[in-house]
């Protein structure tokens, strides 16, 4: 009922608007029937549904309906998204242990929401760390890995 409203306002406000700015004469007389005219549709329409079985005129948005996804594109930005996740990891590990390292996620839409199931972290560059140092780093980046991802299976060689 408020679109119906709405609409007749709409139409009423158009019609006055465009008569202002009509010219004198015959022209303007005739664009000033035109738009009575349409006035008067944009009234006499809901009596147009009345006469067929077409449903409401205006139907309110209020019912629920259930939506269909599209997995491809659910698909496609989850796999962008562990991408963007994969580089943050590898951004946040060059950044706190100062080695160089590749990330690898697993993950899994779970009701529609990104999930990670595994977390691979693999150490390219150790840096500066001797020998010793680095099975020290690696457990360390392990267990800080574990405290983010906590959820998922990580793994760091």
């Amino acid at each position: 009922m408020k679109a119906y409203i709405l609409a007749v306002c709409g139409a009423a406000i158009i019609s006055a608007l465009v008569t202002v700015l009509l010219p004198e004469g015959r022209t303007g007389k005739f664009i000033n029937g035109i738009l009575k005219l349409f006035c008067l549709l944009v009234m006499l329409v809901p009596l147009l549904f009345l006469f067929t079985d077409h449903g409401e005129v205006f139907p309110d948005s209020g019912g629920e309906t259930e939506m269909e996804y599209d997995e491809g594109f659910i698909d496609y930005m989850f796999s962008r998204l562990a991408e963007e996740e994969e580089a943050a990891v590898e951004t946040y590990i060059e950044e706190e242990f100062s080695v160089i390292a590749d990330a690898e996620i697993g993950w899994k839409n779970v009701e529609y929401a990104f999930t990670v199931s595994e977390l691979s972290v693999t150490v390219k560059d150790f840096g500066i760390y001797t020998d010793g140092e680095h099975i020290f780093i690696i457990e360390q980046i392990a267990e800080r890995m574990e405290k983010l991802y906590s959820e998922a299976e990580v793994t760091v060689q």
